[in-house]
């Protein structure tokens, strides 16, 4: 396990300590038969294409809700909760599955959303169209969280480290310990069968129409769940923002075999392109480098001003909160994101990519009791990923107290210490024998919260709907140039 720096952790103590953090959620929208819903976006959420808090990821059933940035833990908490009741009252009898593997699948019921007039429309759902080729719609409907974090620059001065090599050693040190994150917030060891059909994985029968690994943390982080094989081939190590920008460059443009015969010319467009990828979106990591540049694509964005802040991609539904996940969930991904930032970072040789890669699909796939590989110099050196995660937490625990960033941190510890000792992953197979079947269980998981209302955030909801419209028919005259030529144009970006 990698430990703490005394340098990186001094340099931090005499900074601000300010910590920035934003949350993206997702869910799917579930009918009253705990089938994916075949409604339209809200109408009463205005525009997706322009509402800043409540949009789409793939599908019209595949919402997101977004959070602005925030300091305090507390507020964004409350931020998210309040927008989760705000789009819950929006539903027209729907309900958000709180689950990250989605409910009784259906294909015919999963809608692309429609392209529109705007070329942006046009190729936001080309986009889509190329993803339901080239993966299946199953896959794209999975549901997560995604957490955005950033560092403050007076810590970046006190270690006089360049920021892009700043944030890629700690997105270098989070692929290293993402395992142990796995065991403590994996949350999606069992889908329904419907999920399975047509999929090869040596998966088990809990009940009728419940499928699972008996001892997985996260099905939709592992081989099973949200998965590119082309991807896979291909370990990105993080080692410089050149490289990273090169593959993306390389997945972007290089024609790939699998994907070739999709359509991608006039007049049949059926995806962006024939690349590994079709944009920068459909890079799989599990963390992200990301800039904060607007109005510009984010490969450009990075080339042009760096790193701004990370994006944690690969965290699961939290179906034991009301809301897909708790207050400590995000004092752990602070938390666990800053341990990564007070340790040294060394490049990523190709030994240790494939022993990264290997803990990964263990701790997604057998996370509940499995060993990991703990030397990046002999594969044969293993622990007990539970061993291996108390030692990290008490670890942990001694760097916040003396860090004394948060007062919370406290209950976190002791929180994350029981789910070593039994994981979510655990809880949630328990709770589904006992409740004859995964579609009750989540049911009763995603139940209307009931919270005290903030109405200045209620009404800044309302008001971003509203807006949003407005924003949307101002954009429909804006277009000079036809879809063709907007597309080769957007092509000719990352050459």
């Amino acid at each position: 396990m990698i430990l703490p720096s005394q340098t990186r952790v001094g340099a931090f103590l005499s900074s601000d300590k300010t910590i920035t953090k934003g949350v993206e959620k997702e869910n799917l929208r579930a009918n009253s038969f705990a089938e994916i819903s075949d409604k339209s976006y809200p109408k009463s959420l205005g525009s997706h294409h322009f509402n800043n808090y409540v949009t789409l990821d793939y599908s019209e059933p595949h919402l997101e809700l977004i959070t602005p940035t925030f300091e305090n833990n507390d507020d964004l908490y409350n931020f998210l909760s309040q927008l989760h009741f705000y789009v819950q009252q929006n539903l027209d009898g729907d309900y958000l599955w709180n689950y990250s593997m989605p409910p009784i699948f259906k294909e015919d019921l999963i809608t692309l959303p429609k392209a529109g007039v705007t070329n942006k429309s046009k190729l936001a759902y080309l986009y889509r169209l190329g993803l339901r080729n080239r993966y299946g719609d199953k896959m794209q409907s999975t549901a997560g969280i995604h957490f955005n974090i950033s560092f403050s620059e007076t810590y970046l001065k006190n270690l006089a480290e360049e920021k892009n090599q700043f944030y890629l050693g700690v997105a270098r040190n989070f692929l290293r310990l993402f395992p142990i994150a796995l065991r403590l917030t994996g949350c999606s060891p069992v889908t329904h069968c419907s999920f399975l059909k047509g999929r090869d994985l040596h998966v088990e029968q809990i009940g009728e129409n419940n499928c699972y690994l008996p001892k997985a943390t996260s099905l939709r982080v592992s081989r099973l769940g949200y998965y590119s094989e082309e991807q896979e081939k291909n370990f990105i190590d993080f080692n410089s923002l050149d490289g990273y920008l090169d593959i993306m460059r390389e997945y972007i443009n290089k024609p790939n075999k699998k994907f070739s015969n999709i359509p991608s010319s006039a007049p049949y467009y059926q995806q962006v392109n024939t690349g590994t990828i079709q944009m920068e979106s459909e890079l799989y990591n599990h963390i992200r480098p990301k800039a904060k540049q607007p109005n510009l694509r984010q490969f450009i964005q990075l080339e042009n001003s760096g790193i701004d802040y990370l994006e944690i991609r690969s965290i699961d539904l939290n179906p034991f909160s009301d809301i897909g996940v708790s207050a400590n969930d995000l004092l752990f991904w602070e938390a666990f994101t800053f341990y990564c930032a007070i340790c040294e970072s060394p490049e990523i040789n190709a030994i240790e990519a494939e022993i990264i890669k290997e803990n990964i699909r263990r701790a997604s796939e057998r996370g509940q009791d499995c060993n990991l590989i703990t030397s990046y110099e002999d594969a044969k050196s293993e622990a007990s990923i539970k061993t291996i995660t108390n030692e990290f937490l008490n670890t942990l625990e001694q760097v916040l107290n003396k860090s004394q960033i948060n007062e919370n941190f406290d209950e976190m510890i002791v929180e994350l210490k029981r789910r070593n000792e039994k994981p979510l992953s655990e809880r949630v197979i328990e709770e589904i024998l006992a409740c004859d079947g995964i579609i009750n269980f989540v049911k009763t998981k995603s139940l209307p919260i009931e919270i005290e209302i903030d109405s200045e955030l209620q009404e800044l909801f309302m008001q971003e709907s509203l807006e949003s419209l407005k924003k949307f028919d101002d954009h429909l005259s804006k277009d000079k140039i036809g879809f063709d030529e907007f597309l080769k144009n957007f092509r000719g970006e990352t050459k």
